[in-house]
């Protein structure tokens, strides 16, 4: 019945929305994913993934991840969120969570309250929401594009 160990797993479609972001302008893609641990879901994700992030010229991405309980009879206040920007930089992927204006999830009524980056940064769910992040940085390979590493060659 169980996953292996760590048994993180993600499940997406290939559904893409185009969007315009509000503060400059720039546009991006959507996509939508859904985090499970044991075969229970624990988590959804909105990925927007941007050509050219408005702080930075290079790509970046957004994840807004919602984390709580799913199961029946439960509702938004059982749930929160946080978002957090991910690009590549040289062999790794950073990340750093955001103060990104307008939740993903406020019209779909899918949490009650999203994380500020300080919350979050300072919250007992920092390492969670990483952990997430992280699985979806790897795994999702929608993303790769925006996230991809680059490899140096080593000094002699």
């Amino acid at each position: 019945m169980g996953a292996a160990a760590g048994g993180l797993r993600l499940e997406h479609d290939d559904q893409v929305a185009d969007g315009i972001c509000a503060k400059c302008g720039a546009p991006y893609e959507s996509v939508i994913g859904v985090l499970y641990e044991d075969d229970e879901a624990i988590a959804i994700y909105r990925a927007d993934i941007f050509d050219h992030f408005h702080r930075d010229p290079e790509p970046r991405v957004v994840l807004s991840i919602a984390v709580g309980d799913w199961r029946d009879g439960t509702d938004r206040t059982d749930r929160c969120s946080a978002a957090i920007e991910a690009w590549a930089e040289g062999p790794r992927v950073r990340m750093a969570f955001s103060d990104r204006a307008g939740s993903p999830w406020q019209d779909l009524e899918v949490v009650s309250w999203q994380l500020t980056s300080t919350e979050a940064e300072a919250g007992p769910l920092r390492e969670a929401f990483l952990r997430l992040a992280g699985h979806v940085a790897r795994k999702d390979r929608r993303l790769r594009r925006v996230l991809k590493t680059r490899t140096t060659n080593p000094p002699a």
